[in-house]
């Protein structure tokens, strides 16, 4: 999308025009969201990625508009951006399916122990719902199958999340700062249009550094800040790699503590009272 809208800039089209040419409306705001507005289309990126890179794609017009550079070259590093996030969050995406797999295929086992015990010929079921002590242990299976797929959706859920976008806030200040303006002038449009909005603690450091490099140097700033961009991205993308790696091996704490336990409640302890019950004629 943002490729397309960069093409029709180029040919003359306005920004909020090619916009609404190549997408949804965005709004009566034209485009542009509104100065303050940052925080709560944060919000929204974490709710519809779609939505959020539109959003974002908003933000950096606005940001171009108020400091008068080059609109294209924004639009096009903009787009790439986008593109190195998706890459990395499908990368993730695969890593995560073989832990997700697992533990779907985990979370089965007591259902597995009650049809063991069915085939032995021991009438498992049976045991678990007319008997006090088959209650008992029918009900702290459900409990602990219950925390046991709760725990590894919170595991998953963690190690699928990678934040806030990585290298935008850097992105949007080289955008600020190709116009020409001085800092200052580009801090005050950054938090004009995104207003309150809630950046990645290594995206501020890396800017104040990046910042601080620049006037040592006595260079433009754009540049450096764009790679640095670059940098956070890639960054971001090996951990959540690891992350997802790591998820693996955490998998086996709701299987150790809960789902194995549940399968002994449902699986061993129906098989132990139902041999016992055809030897002595009792526990029934």
């Amino acid at each position: 999308m943002l490729d397309r809208v960069a093409v029709l800039v180029a040919a003359g089209v306005p920004p909020p025009r090619a916009l609404q040419l190549v997408g949804p409306d965005p709004g009566p705001d034209g485009g542009r969201p509104a100065a303050g507005a940052g925080a709560g289309r944060g919000a929204e990126a974490g709710r519809d990625p779609d939505a959020g890179a539109r959003a974002e794609a908003e933000g950096v017009l606005a940001v171009a508009s108020r400091t008068g550079a080059p609109v294209v070259p924004a639009l096009r590093a903009l787009a790439a951006s986008l593109r190195d996030r998706a890459a990395a969050e499908r990368a993730v995406r695969t890593a995560l399916a073989g832990p997700r797999a697992s533990t779907r295929v985990v979370l089965t086992l007591p259902v597995f122990g009650v049809v063991l015990g069915w085939s032995w010929g021991v009438d498992s079921v049976g045991i678990l719902v007319r008997t006090p002590v088959g209650w008992a242990c029918l009900t702290a299976a459900v409990v602990l199958v219950a925390i046991a797929g709760r725990w590894s959706r919170h595991l998953t859920a963690v190690a699928g999340d990678g934040g806030p976008a990585p290298g935008l806030l850097l992105d949007v200040w080289a955008v600020a700062l190709s116009g020409g303006g001085a800092w200052t002038d580009a801090a005050g449009t950054v938090d004009a249009v995104f207003g309150d909005r809630d950046w990645p603690g290594d995206d501020r450091r890396r800017l104040e550094a990046t910042l601080a490099l620049a006037e040592r140097a006595g260079v433009p700033a754009a540049g450096l800040l764009r790679a640095d961009a670059a940098d956070r991205r890639a960054d971001a993308a090996a951990e959540g790699l690891v992350r997802a790696e790591r998820l693996a091996v955490r998998l086996v704490l709701p299987l150790g503590v809960c789902v194995l336990p549940a399968f002994v409640c449902v699986g061993v302890v129906p098989v132990v009272l139902g041999i016992l019950s055809s030897t002595s004629g009792g526990l029934r």
